[in-house]
């Protein structure tokens, strides 16, 4: 651990006060809680930084939003409107965030709203959209003004909780016990393989209560990139290109797009970098083909950048697909 990690411990002391202290408040009723009057699913993690909740959540509608009428409610990270807003496939992007248009442009059947404080957001969408059968919840973990019916909890396998530490000394927003709350645990961006042992090792590890689901995940990429036209993969790597990331964890599609044996330069920018004129003619001067991910291109779609393509990503569980899918299908029918 860093020095300057270790000079944080007394703050980390105080963190842990009041998170524990707030969330006792509202356990104990002092504080009361929302609970909606159909199934909410939160989707969250205990970490900062980018766990993969929003491949969760597009696996999730592929699967349940042909079947039932369901709402997606997101705080809107980055957005520069307060409030709550419904969230079109041509909403502003400044008004709404990268990440729920981006879900509202491959899902647009389904009602995604951005507001920050989830229960009022909750009565917003009922009001607008009584037929509602179930919210999705993404990153609510935290928020404890609401009460959830059930509850997703994802961990890196690459950065789990008990390898991690509470704020600021480490990255978890809450100590790794919350996580006992859950009603089934993911480990995503696995390995492609991961033998019994060591999954069985990871378990223990995480320290799951014996009603607790544990699924391990891995990202799947798609074999074609579109752009004014679709290629194969394997077509579009055969030619030196710039690679433009600006999401919180880039190495999982860098390392991924090197096994393809691709020749690229990789311009790695923070998570909801919003591009500058600058940078965009940067990028146009170096004359190469441009790949970026599904949710830069949604902040690229407005820019001088015309001539790109994107590569999307999915969930690939590495087993028992069907019992995760079965079990969140029991929550939203309950």
């Amino acid at each position: 651990m860093a020095i300057w990690r270790k000079a944080l411990f007394p703050f980390q002391i105080l963190f842990a006060g009041v998170v524990l202290l707030r969330k006792k408040l509202y356990a104990e009723g002092v504080i009361s809680r929302y609970v909606a009057p159909i199934p909410t699913i939160v989707v969250g993690n205990l970490a900062t930084g980018g766990t993969g909740k929003t491949p969760i959540i597009d696996f999730l509608l592929r699967h349940f939003s042909q079947k039932k009428e369901l709402g997606v409610l997101s705080r809107g990270y980055g957005r520069k409107s307060k409030g709550f807003l419904t969230v079109h496939s041509n909403a502003p992007l400044s008004q709404v965030g990268d990440e729920p248009l981006m879900l509202a442009q491959k899902h647009p059947a389904v009602f995604m709203a951005v507001c920050a404080n989830r229960p009022k957001g909750i009565v917003q969408m009922l009001q607008q959209n009584p037929g509602l059968e179930a919210i999705f919840l993404d990153d609510a973990l935290q928020h404890l003004a609401l009460q959830p019916h059930f509850k997703i909890v994802l961990t890196t396998f690459q950065k789990p909780w008990f390898d991690d530490a509470l704020l600021p000394v480490g990255n978890l927003r809450e100590p790794s016990c919350a996580a006992r709350d859950a009603d089934i645990v993911v480990v995503t961006k696995c390995p492609k393989t991961i033998d019994a042992e060591s999954s069985a090792a990871f378990s223990v590890q995480l320290g799951l209560l014996p009603h607790q689901a544990l699924f391990f995940t891995t990202l799947a990429y798609e074999t074609h990139v579109r752009g004014s036209s679709i290629l194969p993969l394997k077509e579009f790597v055969k030619t030196p290109f710039v690679l433009i990331t600006g999401i919180a964890n880039p190495k999982t599609l860098v390392d991924f797009l090197k096994g393809q044996g691709a020749d690229f330069t990789h311009l790695s920018y923070p998570d909801h970098h919003n591009f500058s004129k600058k940078e965009i003619a940067s990028l146009k001067a170096m004359q190469q083909p441009i790949l970026t991910t599904e949710k830069d291109a949604v902040r690229l779609a407005n820019s001088a950048l015309k001539e790109y393509h994107t590569i999307g990503v999915g969930v690939s569980f590495l087993d028992n697909e069907q019992a995760f899918i079965d079990l969140v299908q029991s929550a939203i029918d309950n």
